[in-house]
């Protein structure tokens, strides 16, 4: 996808470039919300964001994607093998389209009751682990020139982008500790597994290390020759607690193995109890965690992904993370903090913020405690403290302010030395 090169506003304080290689079409999942914040942050700080987008691995098996109003907080977005129109972005390679084929057909077939393994849902490899070819190279050398003061990988995977833009100042977007990820018991994790040693060799390409949570920035601190940079999710709370139906259950999340697990686990061990105790309960899930799973159980909705999420948050009484390992900080925590619910979570949910949330929501690991858990939170006023705490908290530790201060202080002790920086200082 090309764009005609852009000349650089005289009014910005530097060129930001994030190097990314994940499918980023707007705030659909959180990794992406997470990355889109902090282009927002280096705007609001007086900064020029852009992204390129090197590999059309992105693209995984979708023959198309279509961005939305978000993603123009770049000021440029290139990516390498793909045609656009208008919002549309296209894939050029024709394999893309068959295996899009075949993933809707092996959808249809699950939604129908098929269990053959022929069926199963085979997501896309893991672009963003993908090797680094030299077309990806090439990509970096030829554009990163027209907007690159601070250059930011998103992921640690990105780091071979610093080798092709010379003297500029570098960070890296960490989101997770990859060694540190420990698979559920079959082994099952949606995401490249890295040992330590080649984890810190590779966040030591880096002068900065941003970190989501305050455990991962410890590591950065103890073990990687980089700065550590905490800058965990900014919330947007809503004004108000939103109480919701007592009888409508939420969940939210994409289509990763932590998220399937713990759907299953939920599904297994939790739901059928749940349902004979209320019988009217619902559980909306939201988002392509859908897509991993064929019939749905009685009084489950699997609704995909949606345009606006915000109904189905102000709707649901309960939201609800049964997660049962990952790592890093649980984006979706933060949301439905910030949307003032009465949440139950699993203690894997509320690594790295422990403190901050421990008080606001309702802990459960075990089948028992999570059913117990939802089960008081049917009580309107139980569940509108519950709510209102929650939203105390999204307010008090996770303001866009209290999480992008030492990134923006970054920032601006790396902005590029120019005529009208020093006119500025004087």
């Amino acid at each position: 996808m090309k764009w005609p090169r852009v000349k650089k506003p005289a009014a910005t304080k530097g060129h930001v470039l994030f190097v990314s290689r994940q499918r980023i079409v707007g705030r659909t999942n959180g990794s992406s919300v997470y990355l889109l914040d902090l282009a927002q942050a280096v705007r609001d700080a007086g900064f020029t964001p852009h992204l390129i987008q090197p590999s059309p691995t992105l693209m995984g098996r979708w023959p198309y994607m279509r961005l939305q109003h978000a993603t123009h907080i770049f000021a440029t977005h290139r990516i390498r093998g793909v045609m656009k129109l208008g919002c549309l972005v296209f894939s050029t390679n024709p394999a893309v389209l068959a295996r899009a084929i075949r993933a809707v057909v092996c959808r249809c077939a699950r939604r129908a009751g098929v269990t053959a393994r022929w069926a199963g849902d085979r997501p896309a490899p893991y672009a963003i682990s993908a090797p680094w070819t030299q077309k990806d190279r090439a990509y970096i050398r030829r554009h990163a020139r027209d907007a690159t003061d601070i250059v930011i990988a998103d992921y640690a995977f990105q780091a071979p982008a610093f080798d092709e833009v010379a003297d500029a100042p570098r960070a890296i977007v960490m989101h997770d500790l990859f060694h540190a990820r420990i698979p559920d018991a079959n082994g099952r994790d949606s995401v490249a597994v890295l040992d330590r040693e080649t984890e810190v060799a590779l966040l030591s390409k880096a002068d900065a290390v941003i970190a989501i949570q305050a455990s991962e920035r410890r590591f950065i601190e103890q073990h990687v020759s980089a700065q550590p940079i905490l800058a965990p999710m900014a919330a947007n709370p809503v004004i108000h607690p939103q109480p919701g139906e007592a009888a409508r259950v939420l969940f939210v999340g994409s289509n990763t193995a932590p998220n399937v697990v713990g759907l299953e686990w939920l599904f297994e061990a939790v739901w059928p109890d749940l349902r004979r105790q209320i019988p009217n309960l619902t559980l909306d899930i939201v988002g392509s965690v859908s897509d991993a799973f064929g019939k749905s159980p009685p009084g489950v909705v699997f609704h995909g992904q949606v345009n606006a999420i915000e109904p189905f948050y102000a709707r649901a009484g309960i939201v609800i993370s049964p997660l049962t390992f990952g790592s890093g900080l649980k984006i979706k925590l933060i949301e439905g903090l910030s949307q003032g619910k009465a949440l139950v979570v699993t203690s894997v949910t509320l690594q790295g913020v422990e403190n901050e949330c421990r008080d606001v929501v309702i802990l459960a690991d075990s089948p028992r405690d999570f059913m117990n858990g939802i089960v008081a939170l049917m009580d309107d006023t139980r569940r509108l403290e519950m709510a209102t705490a929650a939203l105390a908290a999204a307010d008090q530790h996770f303001s866009a302010r209290a999480c992008h201060g030492d990134f923006v202080a970054w920032l601006e002790r790396h902005r590029p030395i120019t005529s009208a920086s020093v006119g500025e200082a004087a």
